[in-house]
């Protein structure tokens, strides 16, 4: 394929990609879901559940194996700038010692109980669901970090829409999500590692990696960001030379993270806590980065990861009670347990279930989950379905469950 014939076709890919997920982006908020779920759903339907099953040649076609790596590339530049500037908009007044004590709570709360009820489900059908040569184990902890995991990006992109990002129950929200997602990739890193025999060593990397990034970010990056902060206020603006510092910054956290195996998603998001919140700079960053970033970057990222799904074997009579099981414990453990300690903590129960609503819905952090256990062949194509259901109906419930929770909360 020559140069002029891969962009005509990955150009052909996108063109379709971003009118089918603003159309089914547009038809979700009309149904008072957001935007988002539409945009996930799309890319299922894309995939080879319905698009690839109708019509399978054209599929092949627009969806070809040698464009999915440039596809690839742009999506995850695309989620990565966004959680840049869901990160940079985090207000900080909003970190009371309160907010930070619950949300550790709930961090804890959302990543044990997911565990347990986890490790049941995985010694039950660990011979149905677990490929050879993984390990019980390690099969339970890949389970545990699926049922554990929370759609952080997704998540941010929904109180971002609900302007409700900055709200006490927003804030604690998105810090909790962010702290399981982190613990989550930690324990993921070990069972790849594991799945892939090199070594337990690589899962220490990521853990003291990531630490080490957080340490660079803040006590490096942070400030020198300050000083073009001060330059962009005295200025009235933010320069060229400027935002190409930033945009490079953020590209060399995303590799970084993404090597250390936490995932791009972390370097965006911690360089965007690390900026100045001066208001030239932060409508400078607006202005050049947000509306490209949301409307034409992020769609495609929530569609590429559908296009792996395919529902169609959830058909499969053998599987429906596993299914069952399996999909009610993620629930279960993550809605119940959240809910019940956020109670504890002095919200009301229609705060707690509020909380516990959004904490439960795992969007396409769970699908990014699913995709390394199949490629990692740490599990079988019918328990990758069954995790894309659990990504489904939880992000479909998220906001339901949030508004009936908080309709009588004042």
């Amino acid at each position: 394929m020559t140069n002029l014939e891969t962009f005509i076709a990955v150009t052909t890919a996108f063109v379709l990609i971003l009118i089918i997920s603003h159309t089914f982006g547009k038809l979700f908020q009309y149904l008072g879901q957001p935007k988002v779920v539409g945009e996930m759903i799309s890319g299922v339907l894309l995939g080879p559940t319905c698009f690839g099953y109708f019509f399978p040649e054209i599929s092949a076609n627009i969806f070809s194996k040698e464009l999915m790596p440039f596809l690839f590339v742009i999506s995850n530049l695309g989620l990565s700038f966004y959680m840049f500037l869901v990160g940079s908009e985090i207000d900080f007044n909003n970190f009371t010692k309160k907010i930070l004590k619950r949300s550790s709570l709930l961090s804890a709360v959302a990543i044990i109980f997911p565990f347990i009820f986890a490790a049941c489900a995985a010694t039950w059908y660990f011979d149905l669901f677990a490929m050879p040569g993984i390990s019980l184990v390690s099969f339970s902890i890949f389970l545990g970090t699926a049922f554990a995991i929370t759609a952080f990006p997704m998540l941010a992109r929904i109180l971002h829409e609900k302007n409700i990002l900055n709200s006490p129950i927003g804030v604690l929200t998105v810090i909790s999500a962010s702290i399981q997602d982190v613990i989550s990739w930690i324990l993921l890193s070990f069972v790849t590692a594991a799945a892939a025999a090199k070594g337990m060593e690589a899962g220490y990397i990521t853990l003291f990696g990531g630490i080490g990034f957080v340490a660079v970010v803040f006590l490096i990056a942070k400030p020198l960001l300050k000083t073009i902060g001060k330059r962009s206020q005295k200025n009235g603006f933010l320069n060229q030379q400027d935002f190409a510092i930033i945009v490079i910054a953020l590209l060399a956290a995303a590799l970084i993270t993404d090597k250390l195996g936490l995932y791009s998603v972390f370097g965006g998001f911690i360089l965007g806590l690390a900026v100045p919140r001066d208001p030239v700079f932060s409508k400078g960053i607006e202005s050049k980065l947000k509306d490209f970033t949301v409307i034409v970057l992020l769609p495609l990222f929530f569609t590429f990861s559908g296009l792996n799904a395919n529902m169609l074997v959830l058909g499969n009579l053998t599987n429906f009670i596993p299914m069952l099981v399996i999909v009610g414990f993620a629930f279960i453990s993550k809605y119940g347990s959240s809910t019940i300690a956020m109670k504890f903590s002095g919200y009301s129960w229609g705060e707690s279930s509020a909380i516990g609503g959004l904490t439960n819905a795992r969007g396409l952090m769970e699908l990014i989950v699913a995709n390394i256990g199949l490629s990692y062949a740490i599990i079988t194509p019918d328990l990758y379905s069954i995790l894309v259901l659990i990504a489904i109906l939880t992000t479909l419930f998220a906001m339901p469950i949030y508004n009936l929770s908080m309709r009588n909360v004042k």
